[in-house]
């Protein structure tokens, strides 16, 4: 093993701690002693790399972003709007667990520190922004295709982002998936009025 690939596997395995960490004790209660507990390598290689908590959840931010650009770019699909379908499932994912639940209630707290983190706040304008521009992308290729009716595509992506978010705002903090499914299907029915010519 190459000494990237051995730097890799540890920055891999301080992001999975993190995430543990995370889904076990919300964002308040997380300090980098309780990811260390999570971690299964030398507690010290955690502690050489970041200073404090702040410092960690930057990095961890900017790795899930590099995770959700890659998944995003792996969709597979025939038509834009199976495409956008795919995009929507992502966002408001169905059978989500306590586990994932809890995770995406921590990164809500998370997100409500942005205004008090510069760094936080630019990894979610960058996660924003991404989200955005490959819904633009999508609905923009299904017009050029034929496939979709000529919108305003950023209009529809501020909109079905804003109504994804909003149900994972309110869905999450209760536990209670129901708000996710009913939302993802008024989510689809809304795309298929508004953009999708034969739908």
């Amino acid at each position: 093993m190459s000494e990237s690939d051995g730097e890799t596997d540890t920055k891999a395995a301080m992001m999975e701690a993190t995430y543990r960490a995370l889904c076990q004790h919300g964002y308040s209660n997380t300090s980098i002693s309780k990811i260390a507990s999570e971690f299964d390598k030398s507690k010290s290689l955690l502690y050489y790399h970041y200073e404090d908590k702040e410092e960690l959840l930057e990095d961890f931010l900017h790795y899930l972003l590099d995770q959700l650009e890659a998944d995003l770019q792996s969709i597979e699909a025939e038509t834009a709007h199976e495409e956008l379908l795919s995009i929507v499932d992502r966002l408001l994912p169905e059978d989500v667990d306590e586990d994932q639940m809890r995770f995406r209630r921590a990164m809500l707290e998370l997100r409500a520190q942005a205004p008090y983190h510069d760094a936080y706040r630019d990894q979610f304008v960058r996660s924003d922004e991404l989200i955005l521009s490959t819904l633009v992308e999508v609905i923009e290729r299904g017009i050029d295709d034929g496939e979709f009716r000529p919108v305003n595509s950023r209009e529809v992506a501020d909109f079905v982002y804003s109504l994804t978010y909003g149900a994972m705002g309110r869905g999450v903090p209760l536990e209670n998936p129901d708000v996710i499914d009913s939302t993802r299907e008024a989510v689809e029915s809304y795309l298929d009025e508004r953009l999708v010519k034969f739908a």
